[in-house]
């Protein structure tokens, strides 16, 4: 059977490198992990011999980084191999490049110099998760387990991230008092908080397949949907619409409503009772 072999007491660098390896590399998904201490090899062998075992982040073998001083990681060695050899889509290329930097990064102590270093924020982080999962689960194949589904994740929300990027260039930008807003025709939810973090003081998406409609404002910003949720109640009589208690949030039908309705209004007539209300 197949081995991806890393060092006992795994960090992110380790974890990543193998979740690399059984996600991306052919013939991987089913190898079984083995754990040595930091900088041997599976029954000190070569580390790259035995074309079944793949050693990652320990051994000096090819996806080792510990035998030079260079700016990489097990990761990063895995990632570039991958991008190499193996078939995958330019966007998980672009998803895996965002999230093997900061491994990468982590890897090599950077987040010392990121803003406001010692902000409680970066302990959710996954570096420092499996620093806690080490106390909590205290077994490495558990944590390489746990920690995967979180890679999975991860990239998910990458691929989503760099489609919202490029969703918002196209959408169509409107002028209100408050500053600028956005309306996007996409499935993608992620595009709403991504335009305001790009500075949009609203940001409005209907999913072109269900046709609800959602409206969120800046939660720092003066913006209150109270006028345009009653106006919109009196032109559409079909959709369900909540107005959170913010007045910052106006959302029509929603995951966590299921069974409501979908709006009978156009878009366009939507972005202007907004910007007629508030």
């Amino acid at each position: 059977m197949k081995k991806i072999v890393t060092h006992i007491s795994v960090d992110l660098d380790a974890v990543a490198a193998v979740w690399l390896v059984k996600r991306f590399i052919k013939g991987w998904s089913r190898a079984e992990v083995k754990f040595v201490p930091a900088g041997n090899t599976f029954n000190n062998q070569p580390p790259d011999k035995n074309d079944n075992i793949i050693h990652v982040d320990t051994g000096k073998g090819k996806f080792d980084h510990h035998q030079s001083n260079e700016n990489t990681s097990a990761t990063k060695k895995v990632y570039l191999y991958i991008t190499k050899n193996e078939k995958i889509s330019k966007l998980e290329k672009d998803a895996l490049e965002r999230l093997v930097k900061f491994v990468n990064d982590t890897d090599h102590f950077r987040e010392v110099a990121f803003y406001q270093p010692t902000s409680d924020i970066y302990d959710l982080l996954p570096h420092q998760i499996i620093k806690g999962l080490k106390h909590v689960l205290n077994n490495d194949e558990k944590i390489v387990e746990y920690m995967s589904t979180y890679l999975d994740a991860a990239l998910e929300l990458f691929k989503l991230k760099i489609k919202a990027e490029k969703e918002i260039e196209k959408g169509l930008i409107f002028k209100t008092k408050f500053g600028k807003g956005i309306a996007l025709i996409t499935p993608n939810d992620e595009t709403m908080k991504l335009a305001q973090k790009m500075g949009f003081v609203i940001a409005i998406r209907q999913d072109p397949y269900k046709k609800n409609i959602r409206i969120k404002a800046n939660p720092f910003s003066k913006i209150d949907f109270t006028k345009s949720y009653e106006e919109i109640l009196k032109r559409d009589k079909v959709g369900y619409w909540f107005l959170h208690s913010s007045k910052k949030m106006l959302l029509n039908n929603s995951t966590k409503h299921p069974g409501a309705k979908s709006t009978i209004l156009p878009l366009p007539e939507v972005i202007k009772i907004v910007k007629k209300n508030i």
